[in-house]
């Protein structure tokens, strides 16, 4: 019952933006996607998400496939490692970096935001796949000791800038996207 009910939640936040155009101008080029994890995951089949990941198609926000558990590796590692510090977060989104938009959110709202430069990294774990998304996380615990509503890196040689939306719920997820869609509107 926990599975049929996160799919509907991750639902809900797709149906909240897939028919606002402006929500197209968060897509990055890797595409977006929605990732929903059950209270006490083991491994990513624990995670639901949209298979092959939100495009754009005739100028909106479109799924290339239905919500389904295990379909996630990115952002599945992202809720995973997460979880480890904080068993609350449930939800994450990756969205299109934008200088303005990161300034803005951090002049005019409330929401905990966090850079992580990539050239911190260190070499060991650049060259290890699959394994950047667990230091993001485990380098906001050690600056900051929490994880926030946004960690944003500014990219690297061959990795695009990025925002990761962080959330408890999938009805504060929406919270937060009104509240970046609106400062998007605003720039």
């Amino acid at each position: 019952m926990e599975k049929v009910e996160l799919i509907n939640q991750i639902r809900n936040v797709y149906n909240y933006f897939s028919s606002i155009k402006k929500f197209s101008d968060l897509v990055p080029e890797v595409r977006t996607n929605i990732s929903g994890s059950i209270q006490n995951p083991n491994s990513n089949n624990d995670i639901a998400a949209i298979e092959g990941r939100i495009t754009i198609i005739g100028e909106f926000p479109k799924a290339s496939g239905d919500i389904k558990f295990g379909v996630s590796d990115h952002t599945a590692r992202l809720i995973l490692t997460a979880k480890e510090f904080d068993s609350d977060i449930n939800f994450v989104m990756n969205l299109k970096y934008s200088p303005e938009l990161i300034n803005k959110l951090q002049l005019e709202s409330d929401l905990l935001i966090r850079e992580i430069s990539r050239s911190d990294q260190p070499k060991k774990i650049q060259n290890k796949d699959f394994s950047t998304m667990q230091w993001i996380i485990r380098k906001c615990i050690e600056d900051t000791g929490n994880i926030p509503d946004i960690i944003w890196d500014s990219g690297a040689l061959g990795k695009e800038p990025m925002i990761r939306l962080f959330a408890k719920s999938s009805n504060k997820m929406i919270s937060k996207l009104e509240l970046i869609l609106k400062m998007l509107l605003s720039l």
